[in-house]
């Protein structure tokens, strides 16, 4: 009598791999009706790729329609297995299956989840790698919910050995692995792909000018890694060899969500290396436009940073590409082990690497070997046939195994070409297996010490509107770092006006109130920890501005940067700048921080002496000080070789006294009447209103407005020379910026950016005290050639890496966390 399994799940379109891989389901049983009866109740919620994951009032009645039908469907059938594909961790899809799973297993005895898409189960039963968006109490509670209505299903099917953490995490009776399947894209592969990949290889060997084509082929969505895959070239480009071009295609479209950002990064490449980088972009493609594209190409890259299976590394694999890929569930399964070419998931300075090595590994040995056992691994695990012949093998033995006990399930299936397991006891053990492989399976620094879930506080930042310019930007740096490391799980409370969480970051946290406001501000500061509680509390909670609010009770155990204490150095020299309210309040902030903070961190071997000398007059017990250095944004843009220099310099004005704008125009302004030659000086920022009335006297110096990033980084680069004058600073993050992008820099000695700068030049130093020693040190760095200048900032950038700096912090934030 043949098995009665009715189908729940959605068939094309829209067209993508899980739809794909239904329709072949419905197909391959539909294709045996004396051994199934197959009902489809097909529950399309989408018509296009855009559709997807999107909620509306149309997909409730939809709902409500599909579970009409397959309620018909039970009353006609008996015991019929339900064959059901879970949704990703997206609220829409999960309360969907909610709506859906709660009445059907009323009806439906024998439920089998087919996990095309994962991450649903394990997140349910307390997995970290996921969270919904939203308060955390919210996500506790759809856990909880998701756990029940997913609970000991009749079996699961995985798509891989890898993909198997929620079989085993929602206790299914029994666990299958289907490797899904596709017709040979490339049946020819000897006859004709063969020659022209080998043809490709020699040319890429010999020729002096190679041109490597790379193909990303995925519907572009940010959970794919096409901004990945952006951001992956640009790092290649930085530190491969200059003689080498590539050419890029993206093949499937780009989601709308990010086509802006898309949009930017293409032309800044295409900008930055008009001579070494084409970028093209295909729609969706099909036939024998795919086949080709396929063919054309050397090597296949996948940033994927969530799949279940990896059906286009597939396709890649049977046309005999190599593979260069982030280690995401699925395609990780896919690919032989220890395959070489893959790198972190959301890591594109590793992907980078892994794809330097491949085209490196062509230049030196242009060999098929490798794509040919990427070929063979093919034919021998994904073909068609095999899912057809395993997926039916499957059902049936399915179909048997509610008449048999659990042993005999077992012991009947064990030597078929899938696997099925029993026993929800052993399910535990099984998923922290499969954990401890996927943790083998990342990069060795992830193998280490355990993910720690870091909160942090950014709705006090607020660039533009306050001193945290240049902190946002070491955040901003910092907090990327740390989540592509893979080591922690960042949580960001952000303010509707405050600097925001990066697409990188675990989850952000808007409060739906601005912070620019002084005394809102301060309220959120100080209160947030009441009405923002997390469920479970992250293992450190972080403060990069360096101030603890009042009620740190809730905030523990605590981490601060804290970059200097200029506040108590203008209290003391520039008493008439600040209110006395003011300077008592934030001098008042900073001894509670010192005194409360668990660990403390600072920028600078100066600030931290500062630290110490705060900490001795206010009688505060010294602690433990560790020092981390900061980042520069601009690491990621190349170090220029000889950049165009116009005939003059720069200065970051500002009004604030220790900044010493003021003396620098009075300086510059005397010398200009006294005939000395000068360069022209621009001061980019705000102007101190008691020296406005010598700039309309001048010709020399020329005031500008503040710049966003991309003008501020090309007056860096066109500047002769950076003027810093400030009198104290935590770190100097301007000096670092200035000669990243090609410039000297001119710095008051005996500061922070002394120390800085010092572990790569002198040149540039002068006293506050003389005029002289000013211009005495801007003629020394404009005499610095331009050799000099990139060695001075190829080895600043090594030495304040944001990989190094991130390490640092985290040792501490391990540190803290298992106190």
């Amino acid at each position: 009598m043949p098995i009665p399994i009715v189908i729940f799940a959605q068939a094309p379109p829209p067209e993508h791999g899980q739809s794909r891989m239904v329709m072949l389901a419905l197909e391959t049983l539909r294709n045996k009706p004396e051994s199934f009866e197959v009902h489809h109740v097909n529950a399309r919620f989408s018509n296009s790729l855009e559709e997807i994951g999107e909620s509306s009032f149309g997909k409730m009645l939809l709902t409500a329609k599909y579970l009409y039908q397959a309620i018909r469907i039970r009353f006609k059938v008996r015991n019929p297995i339900l064959y059901y594909v879970p949704g990703p961790v997206k609220w829409s899809s999960v309360l969907r299956d909610w709506a859906l799973l709660s009445v059907l297993r009323l009806f439906y005895r024998r439920v089998v989840f087919h996990w095309h898409a994962i991450g649903h189960g394990e997140w349910a039963h307390g997995s970290e790698r996921l969270k919904l968006n939203g308060p955390c109490y919210s996500d506790w509670i759809a856990r909880k919910i998701s756990a029940w209505v997913l609970d000991n299903p009749f079996a699961s099917i995985a798509v891989s050995p890898t993909s198997q953490k929620d079989s085993f995490a929602v206790a299914s009776k029994r666990n299958l692995i289907v490797y899904n399947g596709i017709e040979d894209p490339s049946p020819t592969f000897e006859e004709d792909v063969l020659p022209q990949r080998l043809e490709r290889l020699h040319k890429l060997a010999s020729e002096e000018i190679p041109c490597f084509k790379v193909l990303f082929l995925s519907h572009g969505t940010l959970e794919k890694g096409t901004i990945d895959a952006l951001n992956c070239m640009k790092r290649l480009m930085e530190h491969c060899d200059p003689s080498w071009r590539f050419q890029i295609t993206f093949a499937g479209g780009v989601s709308g969500s990010i086509v802006i950002q898309f949009n930017s990064m293409v032309e800044e490449l295409r900008t930055k290396w008009p001579d070494r980088i084409e970028i093209i972009e295909k729609g969706y493609l099909t036939g024998d436009d795919k086949h080709r594209c396929f063919v054309d190409h050397d090597i296949f890259l996948a940033p994927s940073r969530w799949e279940s299976f990896g059906l286009t590394v597939v396709e890649a694999m049977a046309h005999g590409m190599q593979v260069v890929a982030a280690a995401s569930d699925g395609v990780k399964g896919v690919l032989p082990e220890k395959h070489p070419y893959l790198a972190p998931p959301a890591n594109p300075t590793a992907l980078a690497n892994r794809l330097l090595q491949c085209c490196a590994n062509i230049r030196a040995a242009p060999s098929l070997e490798a794509g040919r056992a990427l070929r063979q691994r093919f034919l021998d695990f994904y073909q068609l046939k095999d899912f057809t012949n395993n997926l039916t093998e499957a059902m049936m033995k399915l179909g048997e195994a509610s008449a048999l006990s659990p042993a005999a399930s077992s012991s009947s299936s064990s030597n078929s070409k899938f696997k099925i397991q029993n026993s929800k006891s052993s399910s535990s053990a099984s998923l922290s297996g499969l954990c401890d492989l996927a943790v083998q399976s990342s990069s060795p620094i992830s193998n280490l010490q355990s993910p720690i879930s870091l909160s942090v506080y950014l709705a006090d930042q607020n660039p533009g509107h306050d001193r945290s310019f240049g902190i946002s930007r070491m955040s901003q740096v910092v907090l990327d770092t740390l989540q592509a490391s893979g080591r922690v799980d960042i949580e960001t409370i952000a303010s509707k006006t405050s600097q925001q969480g990066s697409e990188r970051m675990g989850s952000t946290r808007v409060l739906p109130w601005g912070t620019r406001r002084k005394w809102v501000r301060l309220l959120t500061d100080h209160f947030h920890p009441l009405f923002h509680r997390s469920a479970p509390p992250p293992d450190v909670y972080y403060f990069p501005k360096g101030y603890l609010p009042l009620i740190d009770i809730f905030c523990q155990p605590s981490v601060v940067t804290i970059h200097d204490t200029i506040i108590q150095y203008d209290g003391d020299h520039y008493p008439e700048w600040r209110s006395r309210w003011a300077y008592a309040y934030w001098g008042m902030m900073l001894k509670h921080t010192l005194r409360k903070a668990d660990r403390i961190l600072t920028v600078s071997e100066s600030s931290k002496s500062q630290i110490h000398v705060f900490m001795d007059r206010h009688r505060i017990p010294r602690k433990e000080i560790t020092v981390t250095y900061e980042p520069c944004l601009y690491e990621m843009i190349p170090q220029p070789e000889n950049p165009t220099k116009e005939n003059h310099v720069i200065h970051l004005a500002s009004c604030e006294p220790h900044k010493r704008t003021a003396h620098l125009i009075r300086w510059w302004h005397d010398a200009e009447k006294a005939g000395r030659t000068l360069p022209m000086l621009h001061l980019i920022g705000q102007i101190p209103p008691e020296v406005s009335h010598l700039l309309a006297s001048s010709h020399s110096i020329v005031k500008q407005p503040f710049l966003e990033d991309n003008a501020l980084q090309a007056a860096y680069l066109e500047a002769r020379a950076l003027i810093l004058p400030s009198e104290i600073e935590g770190f100097g993050l301007p000096a670092l910026e200035a000669y990243y992008l090609g410039t000297p820099v001119c710095f008051v000695q005996g500061t922070s950016v002394e120390e800085v700068l010092g572990v790569a030049t002198n040149h540039g130093k002068f006293s506050l005290e003389s005029a002289q020693s000013l211009f005495a040190a801007l003629d020394e760095v404009m005499a610095m050639s331009p050799e000099e200048v990139r060695e001075c900032g190829l080895k600043l950038r090594e030495t304040y890496a944001a990989e190094k700096v991130a390490e640092r912090m985290l040792s501490v934030f391990h540190a803290v966390k298992n106190w």
